[in-house]
């Protein structure tokens, strides 16, 4: 077989070709073929906080739904997501879990503590008394 200048550098040119074909499609494939990517800006794991409401802010990649502790939370058209969350007094772990139409999953886990104590909202300030009769109980406030 005789290799002369014209074979060789049309094979080379075939070669590049199909060489920036095969790449161009891993490039624009990456996306699906990563899954979802989730990027938490706050909070942080092991943060103390003394509020009993926290924000959890952040964005998703590449999802088809988003949940936070179980449940589906809202995510706009840029991937970003702003939700209120009401914290235990002690430890919370809280879970964001995303899935692409392909169902893979990425799971995000944050452990923060909440320092606080009860808010003075959530106690009662009027006192109950109750009263019975000969046909049942009453509940007075005053």
């Amino acid at each position: 077989m005789f290799w002369n200048l014209k074979r060789v550098l049309s094979l080379l040119l075939v070669l590049l070709f199909a060489g920036t074909i095969f790449y161009y499609a891993y490039y624009q494939s990456r996306g699906i073929i990563a899954g979802p990517t989730i990027t938490l800006l706050s909070p942080h794991d092991g943060d103390e906080l003394t509020s009993t409401l926290v924000n959890v802010r952040g964005s998703v990649l590449r999802s088809k739904e988003l949940t936070l502790d179980g449940r589906a939370i809202f995510v706009d058209l840029s991937g970003n997501f702003n939700e209120q969350l009401l914290l235990y007094p002690g430890y919370n772990i809280i879970e964001l879990a995303a899935k692409d139409a392909d169902g893979r999953e990425e799971k995000k886990t944050v452990g923060i503590v909440w320092s606080g104590t009860t808010s003075p909202a959530f106690v009662s300030s009027s006192s109950s008394r109750m009263e019975s009769s000969a046909t049942g109980s009453i509940m007075i406030n005053q």
